[in-house]
């Protein structure tokens, strides 16, 4: 092997590091899918391209059918993990057939007379398209974050290394097996090769990290059992709105306490404590507006931060919580047995601050829960409060979505 063979290893040996280091993602992180899709495609590419120019004969039917196998595969895999990454639906069906269809051309064209540049040209426009169906679908992908800018610029060289480079070093230029590795395609390949796996496999890599960080915060904002906001996090967004709200429209604060639950864990154990809460956090989600903020403060503590509704809204939604929640069935607890909460109710003035309306819902809900719990108890309202915005209700699916029943003024 000359040395100009010897340089085209550099092309599966920095797609084989891609391979392991996503494969070291996907290893620390089994859920990430799209990091072991990443993986096998940069190892289909590695793959692919040591059988086209190391191992089998560059015009022979072994070599059309195991490489481009392997480069069809790979770009499949690729394009998969990025609609993945970026929760696009993958166009499985066009990428599939283009596949196939590469490696059924470039049998045809190894039974035919056609010469090598002929294959090389027509089995690259073939895979440049693969990926120019991905750039299409994943249309926009720049205007989310930066690692979508980069993405679709790496994707985009190559597109361009595949359908504009790669046609003009090979038409008009006669390539044979014996001067391969002399060839001006072979030259210019290698370099952008190089550059476009690098390119490529940066800004997956870059995906994959930001993707790990945004789980790293989501886990350490949200409680585990319910996935509602931990008081931490519920505390610094509550304070931010009501620091940053226009005080022409109303808001207001629910404390709930879920009552007698420490009964509830001696009579029944903590694990069916623990599905109470769980079960708890997943009603309060159905029962309230995706423009409402919910949090569970710690134990048998929730609160809700309820933007647009005013005192009346509150004490409407709180009497409907009430009553659901009485006659909702838990799991894990026997059908005779019935939750119940009280709340706290507080309205938010013109420049009311988080620290101010928090103790004021707290009085109120300690005030229901002297006066015998299962009951919502409103604190005075401002004389300064916004005007409310309309609450929407919703009509739970059976299939866990939302749909808008009726709607009632705050």
């Amino acid at each position: 092997m000359d040395h100009a063979a010897i340089i085209g290893l550099t092309v599966p040996a920095v797609a084989g590091c891609m391979c392991a280091i996503f494969l070291s993602f996907w290893y620390n992180n089994r859920s990430d899918r799209s990091a072991l899709y990443f993986a096998v495609a940069f190892s289909m590419c590695a793959i692919g391209f040591s059988l086209n120019h190391f191992v089998l004969a560059k015009e022979s039917l072994a070599n059309a059918i195991v490489h481009n196998s392997a480069y069809a595969f790979g770009l499949y895999l690729l394009v998969t993990g990025m609609h993945r990454a970026f929760r696009r639906p993958t166009p499985h069906r066009v990428l599939a057939l283009l596949g196939v269809a590469s490696v059924a051309l470039a049998v045809l064209i190894e039974l035919s007379p056609a010469s090598l540049d002929q294959r090389i040209l027509w089995i690259n426009m073939v895979h440049g398209t693969m990926l120019l169906v991905g750039l299409a679908s994943l249309w926009g992908i720049w205007k989310r974050n930066w690692t979508g800018t980069a993405t679709y610029a790496a994707t985009t060289l190559c597109v361009i290394n595949f359908m504009i480079v790669s046609p003009i070093n090979v038409v008009g230029r006669t390539i044979t097996e014996n001067g391969f590795f002399e060839s001006v395609y072979w030259q210019s390949m290698n370099v952008l090769s190089t550059f476009s796996v690098l390119a490529m496999g940066g800004a997956l890599i870059a995906v994959c990290v930001m993707q790990r960080l945004h789980d790293l915060r989501q886990d350490a904002d949200h409680d585990f059992l319910t996935g509602l906001k931990n008081r931490r996090a519920f505390e610094a967004a509550a304070r931010q709105y009501c620091e940053t709200r226009s005080g022409d429209v109303a808001a207001s604060l629910i404390l709930i306490d879920l009552d007698h639950f420490k009964q509830i864990n001696d009579d029944h154990g903590h694990a069916a404590g623990d599905e109470v809460i769980s079960q708890f956090g997943r009603f309060l989600r159905t029962q309230t507006r995706n423009s409402d903020m919910a949090g569970r403060m710690g134990g048998e503590e929730f609160c809700l931060l309820l933007p647009g509704t005013d005192a009346q809204g509150a004490r409407q939604l709180a009497t409907r919580l009430r009553t659901r929640l009485s006659s909702h069935v838990f799991d894990g607890l026997p059908s005779s047995c019935s939750v119940t909460a009280s709340f706290g109710i507080a309205e938010l003035g013109c420049d009311t601050v988080f620290a101010d309306v928090y103790p004021m819902a707290d009085a109120a809900l300690y005030a229901a829960k002297t006066r015998g719990r299962n009951r919502a108890v409103c604190a005075p309202s401002p004389t300064d409060g916004g005007e409310p915005i309309r609450r929407e209700v919703f009509r739970t699916r059976p299939d866990g979505s939302r749909v808008a029943a009726s709607r009632l003024a705050s």
